[in-house]
């Protein structure tokens, strides 16, 4: 086991369930969704001396430091005893659950409820990934990372996190043998990160309605669609269980529920704890105290836990239940067959995996010539080595279509179907006579930039009867080139190539125009071209003569720059031209998406060893979670200015990435005005602030370096702002005079409209050393007239013009008789 001691700010998250993302309290642009409440594990009031020790399988792997699985634990105030028997009961866990990606967790030491031993739930869920056992069921997400074998997290974002109670007498050995007055720390560890590994859900109860939600009413978990009555009934069964529902609710606090999971079945399904009044946190995702007592082997997972009582091993229960949430599964890797001109035998492979043993009598081809309508006939999948299964069938000749579907089971009892939600969902075959063109999927190219050396282009194309050739036609300035074929790449219906052309052939600003045709192997050969009409095209941006300084004041549009996604122009409110992102710039609408907005220099610059880099901006993107940096899951939209040598094709920061939090003048204005979590607000030509950024600090160059560098907005799904503007473009070049400290930016008066006084905070980046401010009236006149000098950081001061008449007055700021800032200001009387 790995762990990780940080001694950072503890920040507890408040998890509700019922109340939307955007409640009270919560600010109006954050993501939307409901939070399932984390599983909580009471301390019951009674002694119940007893030992479960480990199992023996968990005993010998223990002797012999044999691993399933690698625990990393982040840890936050624990004291070192705590830390031990944590340590201990990770441990456990490590020789029972098996996978090849870490699992990460977040362990905090902090005050709880007065009964609260501690809570714990996975930190995300993920639906309809590569492997996804069922069809729209969310699993939590360190099963996700099991199924698919890659890490999805990082080390930066835990796969659960879990919250243990400072204020708790606690037991930290690891014998078992806990005191009648203490309560177990190892064993509350291991029922919590059950809880983390998938033992939770979404069902709720509100205003005697029971229901079950995530982002969307009627999501489910893995560990909810096992959930039913002891007649069979499963509570997510919408044909029985309307949801939300008073029936709904009825069987939430119904006082018998249960677990119908195959893997955990003997004699009966295991009983689940359901009280007759609902208690989030408690209800549904624990095991039923009174039918698996203090000494039963399985009795971890119960949703109290008496002083004396140490249970150190999940039990078969709590094992087979994790094991059907998606933690022992079967891949079934099939390729769709493709429909027959002819009738002829059908040829069905499959490689089959399974984390138990496979029961070779219960692997089948189920097909159908009626849609599944009435009984189907079934061929047996026959193993040819190596994890291969194969069946052969020739249908009638009379057969217009065939349905079918691949069924396989394990030791288990437990069958899985290719596609998943079969017979309800099933492949078919159809045969006759092909007049279908085959589906072709492109992204355009929206630039060639020489720098990157090739010119690569492809296509996902899709035919019901097979791929015969796809290929490119295009022309450079409107001169037809000779064309080209995609071969198949790594995914059968991935056709990718490369445009022929050098770039001693191209010139700045040549276009290209090219469009794709694919041609089916029917009889027919039905062909198909993107776009159906006219060309895609785009620019070829040539990589010019490198430079040791480059200055920009973007008041005239030129080539120098990259222009697909940003744009040179003067703004509305902005008396001279910056370069521009899109605003608002647009963010995605779906999960697990985002946008990249960006625009490269093309002139490279050669490092020296003073690269600094100037450039006044406005930031208007969706700011992070309070104290959250790059690489943090709740890090949200970003700016970062970025840089690459030519020879290769990695983009490294010159400086961390930020958000609008980098200025709390634009941090408070992207919080002004929201419609449907996107801010409204528009940037102001006063809200610049300069930024300077070495390009030697992040250690990706060295002085002597050649580099290309670029500017990029980062988009994530559902919430948005303005977005970025840059002026004053300052690369590697002195300047002839001394520079202002302060931008219009570090500077804000508020409130605006004022009554009788106003304040104006001042942020410099380093110490300034005059600071003027002076209000005139309408009529020109000064009115208030204040100076200070040498001031160390951040200041504020209060203006009073009490005094004075209602109407309007212009603020002067000025650093060292350099005037920085102009402002309206209203002064209006109640």
């Amino acid at each position: 086991m790995s762990k990780i001691l940080s001694m950072q700010k503890l920040v507890i998250f408040l998890l509700l369930l019922t109340v939307a993302i955007n409640a009270t309290g919560q600010k109006k642009w954050q993501k939307s969704g409901l939070k399932p409440v984390y599983p909580v594990c009471y301390a019951a009031d009674r002694t119940e001396k007893s030992y479960i020790p480990p199992s023996k399988e968990v005993m010998n792997l223990l002797k012999s430091a044999e691993k399933k699985s690698e625990f990393i634990v982040d840890y936050n105030y624990f004291p070192q005893e705590a830390i031990d028997a944590f340590d201990h009961a990770v441990g456990l866990w490590e020789r029972i659950i098996e996978s090849p990606v870490p699992i990460h967790i977040e362990a905090n030491w902090t005050s709880r409820g007065e009964n609260v031993l501690g809570s714990c739930g996975p930190s995300d869920y993920e639906m309809n990934f590569e492997g996804a056992p069922r069809k729209n069921v969310y699993y939590p997400i360190a099963a996700v990372e099991k199924i698919m074998g890659e890490e999805l997290t990082g080390s930066e974002r835990p796969d659960m996190n879990a919250y243990f109670n400072k204020d708790i007498l606690w037991y930290f050995g690891t014998d078992g043998q806990t005191p009648d007055s203490l309560y177990d720390f190892v064993s509350v560890v291991l029922h919590e990160i059950g809880h983390g590994l998938g033992f939770t859900g979404f069902f709720y109860v509100d205003n005697r309605l029971g229901g079950y939600s995530y982002w969307e009413q009627g999501d489910i978990t893995s560990f909810d669609q096992l959930v039913g009555k002891s007649n069979g009934e499963l509570l997510t069964d919408t044909t029985i269980y309307e949801n939300p529902s008073a029936a709904l609710y009825s069987a939430l606090v119904s006082g018998f529920l249960y677990a119908q999971s195959p893997s955990a079945f003997v004699n009966d399904y295991p009983r689940l704890y359901v009280p007759f009044i609902w208690d989030d946190g408690s209800s549904i995702y624990h095991l039923n105290d009174a039918t698996y007592s203090s000494n039963d082997p399985n009795s971890l997972m119960t949703h109290a836990m008496g002083r004396g009582e140490a249970t150190h091993d999940p039990g078969p229960i709590t094992t087979g239940i994790l094991d059907d949430i998606g933690w022992k599964n079967m891949q079934i890797d099939f390729t769709q067959l493709k429909d027959m001109e002819e009738v002829d035998t059908i040829h069905f492979s499959a490689e089959i995996e399974s984390d138990y043993e496979i029961d070779t009598t219960s692997l089948f081809v189920v097909y159908s010539t009626d849609s599944f309508k009435n009984q189907p006939d079934t061929i047996p999948l026959l193993p040819t080595g190596n994890n291969l299964y194969e069946a052969q069938l020739l249908p009638l000749a009379s057969a217009n279509y065939l349905n079918y579907y691949i069924s396989a089971g394990d030791i288990k009892n437990r069958t899985f179907r290719q596609p998943t939600e079969a017979p309800n969902e099933f492949f078919t075959i159809n045969f006759g006579e092909d007049n279908l063109k085959p589906e072709i999927e492109h992204e355009p190219i929206p630039y060639f930039f020489t720098a990157n050396n090739k010119l690569n282009i492809n296509a996902t194309v899709n035919d019901n009867l097979g791929i015969d050739t796809v290929y490119v036609e295009y022309a450079i300035n409107g001169v037809p080139q000779p064309s080209f074929g995609l071969l198949p790449g790594t995914a059968s219906n991935i056709f990718v190539g490369e445009f022929e052309i050098s770039e001693t052939q191209l010139e700045d600003g040549d276009e290209i125009t090219y469009k794709i045709v694919a041609r089916d192997a029917s009889v027919a050969q039905n062909t198909s071209m993107l776009p159906a009409k006219n060309n895609f095209n785009f620019r070829v941006e040539k990589v010019y003569n490198p430079i040791s300084g480059y200055i920009n004041n973007f008041n005239n549009s030129n080539p120098d720059f990259i222009l697909t996604d940003f744009d040179i122009y003067p703004e509305i409110n902005f008396k001279n031209g910056a370069l521009h992102s899109p605003h608002p710039y647009p963010s995605p609408d779906q999960d697990d998406t985002d946008f990249n907005f960006t625009t490269i220099l093309k002139y490279p610059i050669i490092l020296n060893e003073n690269a600094k880099m100037t450039f006044d901006e406005i930031v208007l993107v969706e700011p992070g979670e309070f104290g959250t940096v790059h690489g943090d899951f709740d890090f949200w939209d970003y700016v970062i200015v970025e840089g690459r040598k030519k020879s290769e094709e990695t983009w490294l920061p010159l400086a961390d990435a930020y958000d609008a939090r980098a200025n709390s003048t634009w941090e408070e204005n992207f919080n002004l005005d929201f419609s449907d979590m996107n801010s409204t607000t528009i940037g102001q030509p006063e809200w610049y602030v300069n930024r300077e950024i070495n390009m030697l600090e992040n250690s990706s160059f060295s002085a002597g370096d050649t580099i290309l560098i670029r500017f990029r907005l980062y988009s994530d799904p559902y919430a948005h702002g303005w977005g970025w503007a840059i002026d004053n473009l300052r690369i590697q070049t002195p300047v002839s005079s001394p520079q202002p400290i302060l931008s219009p930016g570090n500077i804000t008066a508020y409130p605006n409209p004022f009554q009788d006084e106003f304040n104006v905070r001042i942020e410099p980046k380093s110490p300034v050393k005059k600071l003027q401010l002076d209000v005139y009236n309408m009529f020109g006149q000064k009115v208030k007239s204040v100076e200070h000098q040498n001031l160390p950081g951040r200041f504020s001061i209060k203006i009073s013009l009490q005094n004075q008449a209602d109407g309007i007055y212009l603020l002067s700021v000025k650093e060292n008789g350099k005037q920085i800032l102009t402002q309206k200001l209203i002064k209006k009387s109640d």
